[in-house]
């Protein structure tokens, strides 16, 4: 069966110069140790990104321009990577997702509990449910087969389709500061922090020949790094002019939020 017997890694030709042990060594180092633990700390730190504007929603005690649908997503996806790193046995993975599970936990209870719009609570509702019934289900399942190879490319799958739903939220981005030719809406230090975080992370995905943890990230790459040209092309704002407070605005992670009707 050629499903059972599907390998999800990465092949690559060997180059045709031979290393030194010492470079070996080295690029070892560098992409299995170095490069992962970089990107446990970046990965904590975009973890912390909504951080400010969320407490400053519960100070206010209003949601404002603030997006709660996206909170949901990001606790899905830091369970799905905590059940992959278990599969997997991997401890990176796991140090890099953990803080995000409570971190993102802590954002959808207090967005849930500033929602005033019943709609708009129904829909936190049934997106977080859903997604906690269903890795609760995958992660089960994927325990429970025999195959263990099969259960790990199961739970990589959906942890990647989970991510390219949160990509969705960057590409609106881009399109705002495209037609308004201001880069303000554009969190400096977090793109940058980005670009950082998935090239550490794909640098570890091809090095361990992991295609679910270099893809993903692989795409952050690019979108980090459009960020970033976006910044060097379209000049910020002066701030009398911004319409956005000098916070760290969270549209580059999720988009403006407009009240549906209850």
């Amino acid at each position: 069966d050629i499903w059972f017997q599907f390998d999800c890694t990465l092949h690559f030709n060997q180059p045709s110069f031979a290393m030194s042990d010492a470079e070996e060594s080295l690029k070892d180092l560098l992409t299995t140790k170095i490069a992962p633990v970089l990107g446990v700390f970046t990965s904590e730190f975009l973890a912390l990104g909504p951080l400010s504007a969320v407490l400053a929603c519960r100070k206010s005690k209003s949601l404002g321009e603030l997006n709660p649908l996206i909170f949901p997503l990001l606790f899905g996806n830091s369970v799905g990577w905590v059940i992959y790193s278990s599969a997997t046995l991997n401890p990176y993975v796991f140090a890099g997702n953990a803080g995000g599970v409570v971190l993102s936990l802590f954002y959808l209870l207090s967005a849930y509990s500033l929602t005033t719009c019943s709609a708009t609570k129904s829909r936190l509702e049934i997106i977080t449910l859903f997604l906690l019934a269903l890795w609760c289900g995958v992660g089960f399942a994927a325990a429970m087969m025999e195959n263990k190879a099969l259960g790990v490319n199961i739970i990589g799958f959906l942890g990647n389709a989970v991510v390219f739903l949160l990509f969705a939220s960057p590409l609106l981005t881009f399109s705002k500061v495209i037609s308004t030719k201001d880069s303000s809406s554009i969190n400096r230090p977090f793109a940058y922090c980005q670009v950082l975080n998935c090239a550490t992370w794909f640098a570890y995905g091809l090095a361990i020949s992991d295609v679910y943890i270099a893809l993903p990230n692989f795409v952050g790459l690019l979108l980090g790094l459009a960020q970033i040209a976006l910044i060097l092309f379209y000049r910020a704002a002066p701030p009398e002019e911004q319409l956005l407070s000098a916070a760290p605005d969270p549209s580059s992670l999720y988009a403006k939020f407009e009240r549906p009707s209850a």
